[in-house]
């Protein structure tokens, strides 16, 4: 990804191109769309062609529009979405953990860590059921001691938030560090707890267009290009 007035994804065409898709304030489409990016990250498809979708007739943008098509107002849960990227047959290796009982939190900041892959997050709120969202989580925050490295935010590309300008995203998730959700997050999420019962982990969902709020993951589902013959 390229940062710049907006941000772009050097593919094997020529030109940079744009592939931030933003949502509309009628629909439910978050998960529509963050395939829709991934898709475009990955060169898969077109930005434009993803951006007429539903008039496509035939192609890879076609056939997400035709996956997809239901959820575009309703939303589309953690196992739905995994079940319809799959679906489309494309060279992408998805790997799924779900909520507290798979440590998706944990597995999300070692994927993220690694560098290079995307994660997709489903979320929902700690305190109502208005924010259930998917994000695409694109790097990670931290701090580090010597060689130890903690991170302790996830950053997004939200589709209902602006387009970056100049930033690789415009959201985040950060754990925080005083209050009630601070003591529930083990120190490094990514080691196993000796014991079986994992306390929930609540972030703080942030971004310019809305006030901060308490959430949980529902899902983090990793997308690997696979390599193609």
């Amino acid at each position: 990804m390229q940062t710049g007035h907006v941000l772009t994804v050097q593919t094997k065409r020529q030109e940079p191109v744009r592939f931030f898709m933003q949502q509309s304030d009628l629909d439910g489409a978050c998960g529509v769309h963050i395939a829709a990016m991934i898709l475009a990250i990955h060169d898969l498809a077109k930005p434009s062609a993803l951006h007429e979708m539903s008039q496509r007739k035939t192609g890879v943008a076609a056939m997400v529009w035709q996956a997809f098509q239901h959820t575009f107002f309703a939303g589309v849960h953690p196992e739905e979405w995994v079940e319809l990227m799959d679906g489309l047959n494309l060279p992408l290796a998805l790997t799924a953990k779900y909520g507290v009982q798979d440590n998706a939190d944990g597995h999300a900041l070692e994927w993220l860590m690694r560098g290079g892959d995307l994660v997709a997050l489903a979320f929902a709120s700690v305190k109502h059921s208005r924010t259930k969202h998917w994000a695409l989580a694109v790097g990670v925050e931290g701090h580090a001691v010597g060689k130890v490295q903690t991170p302790d935010t996830i950053i997004l590309l939200d589709p209902s938030a602006g387009e970056p300008s100049f930033a690789p995203s415009n959201a985040r998730l950060r754990l925080p560090t005083t209050g009630p959700g601070s003591r529930r997050a083990p120190p490094d999420l990514s080691k196993p707890l000796k014991d079986s019962k994992r306390k929930p982990v609540y972030w703080i969902y942030e971004a310019a267009e809305w006030n901060a709020e308490e959430v949980r993951l529902l899902a983090a589902v990793r997308l690997q290009r696979r390599a193609t013959a």
